[in-house]
């Protein structure tokens, strides 16, 4: 797999190496995302014990990881007779470190500490003795997420206190997601990003040269495709999501559409404290997060809560899948259900909220703002029977640190030009949000472009800006 865009990850790794003292660095992140790639690409040309740990017994990882410290030592012994214990492999190291620099990775650590309960004691006891000395370059990683920032990087884990630097390792945003699809039109790397979403592994599999039809046909509704089970295999990592299906039932209730946690609650029959813990499960994994009005002054405090899933791929096969799974057992089930289901609704699966999103984040970057979301809330309004109040939402809204209004937006991803009309409906919405008599600038966004009447207000109102889908996949 080529290497994208985690050169500022690998400049950060390299420049630690020239510490005059031990390195301890965490990374880590979910499935998929690169982070096996990167420690591959930091140990070429190192003395490097590089060690993916798999499900499997104690015994099995000294085995394995004894082979792999007697190739980067030269040492054959270690391959010969296994090391029995890890206090024995770390008094190994500690010996290997006296002739020289040595990395240390241990890949998907998190089944190691499943079958090894005392290994931070045992990592505690080695980066005591060898903190100071220069040859050391010790890297734990995984992509349990909850795990490793409860039980390697959090405040009650065994380890915690002695990392000298972890690494977050996300999923590409929209911006960057270009070089995989460089021949696709602007159009088509939108969709093929609500499709695929940001993991490097995911957007790999796209054949440039076909079409973005052939590419969900052939990774993701075949029974054989590349990314047809990838969401089991995802959960499958956490033995609590895999053996509860009410997981799979609240992704499939998000996707759908119901976001409230009264809403999910109802979908999956369970109350809504133990949905509550459900869902705080999916957050603590990366899979789930909660959006709330950007302009809410005190998120953690908010009842104004909705549930997202977080990556565009889980949200297509919990949408498009997931559901119909029984109906796609052969190539040709899945090339009808192409045709007759997935390209029937794609475009309005692309509108929201991924248009959405990647417009916040060109508004957020553009204005140079604090944060970018979705505003929604009641608005008192005229009616026949006298005012009353309504609910109303803006697709794109920027705020500073003080969650002033800097910019608000209206999103269409429609086969239709953005008219006037649309532009009066956002201007009376922004007119709520003004901060010391300013109204906040007006964009809109628009797959289609706009109506030429709308194009002269544009040229005539310094406030207003209209930007196409090239503008954004330009940024």
């Amino acid at each position: 797999m080529p290497f994208y865009d985690r050169t500022d990850e690998l400049q950060a790794l390299e420049e630690r190496r020239r510490s005059p003292r031990a390195e301890y660095v965490v990374i880590y992140g979910r499935r998929r995302v690169g982070k096996t790639e990167l420690i591959l690409r930091f140990a070429e040309g190192k003395r490097a014990v590089y060690f993916e740990a798999s499900a499997g017994s104690e015994r099995d990882h000294l085995d394995d990881l004894s082979g792999a410290l007697a190739q980067a030592t030269g040492r054959a012994l270690h391959a010969a007779q296994p090391l029995a214990s890890w206090r024995a492999f770390f008094a190994a190291v500690g010996e290997a470190l006296e002739e020289g620099p040595l990395l240390v990775a241990l890949d998907e650590f998190q089944f190691i500490a499943r079958e090894t309960p005392a290994i931070g004691s045992e990592i505690n006891r080695f980066w005591r003795a060898h903190r100071e000395s220069p040859n050391l370059f010790l890297i734990l990683s995984g992509s349990d997420v909850s795990f490793f920032e409860r039980d390697v990087v959090g405040y009650a884990a065994t380890t915690y206190g002695r990392r000298t630097g972890s690494l977050v390792l996300q999923a590409f945003p929209f911006a960057e997601i270009r070089p995989f699809v460089a021949k696709w039109s602007a159009q088509d790397a939108i969709r093929a990003y609500a499709v695929f979403g940001g993991v490097p592994y995911y957007l790999d599999a796209i054949d440039p040269k076909a079409t973005l039809a052939d590419e969900i046909e052939r990774h993701i509704l075949a029974p054989d495709g590349l990314l047809r089970e990838e969401p089991r295999f995802l959960l499958a990592q956490h033995s609590d999501l895999r053996e509860d299906g009410a997981y799979f039932s609240i992704l499939r209730a998000i996707a759908a559409g119901r976001t409230r946690r009264n809403e999910i609650a109802s979908r999956v029959g369970r109350s809504d404290s133990a949905t509550g813990q459900l869902l705080e499960r999916l957050i603590e994994m990366g899979l789930v997060r909660r959006v709330h009005p950007v302009t809410v002054a005190n998120p953690d405090r908010t009842r104004t809560v909705r549930y997202a899933i977080d990556d565009p791929f889980l949200r297509f096969w919990f949408t498009f899948v997931h559901p119909y799974e029984s109906r796609l057992h052969r190539r040709a089930d899945a090339h009808r259900h192409l045709r007759e289901v997935v390209l029937a609704r794609l475009d309005d699966f692309v509108s929201r909220p991924t248009f959405e999103q990647i417009c916040q984040s060109w508004l957020r970057a553009q204005t140079d703002a604090a944060a970018a979301g979705w505003w929604w809330g009641g608005v008192r309004e005229k009616g026949e029977r006298g005012p009353h109040t309504v609910q109303r939402e803006i697709d794109a809204v920027a705020v500073d640190h003080e969650r002033r209004v800097l910019a608000v937006g209206s999103c269409k991803w429609t086969a239709s030009p953005m008219t006037v009309e649309q532009l009066e409906a956002l201007r009376s919405l922004a007119a709520l949000h003004m901060s010391d008599g300013h109204e906040p600038q007006l964009y809109l966004f628009s797959r289609s472009g706009f109506a030429a009447k709308l194009k002269r207000r544009a040229r005539e109102d310094a406030s207003l800006h209209l930007v196409g889908v090239e503008s954004l996949i330009r940024a």
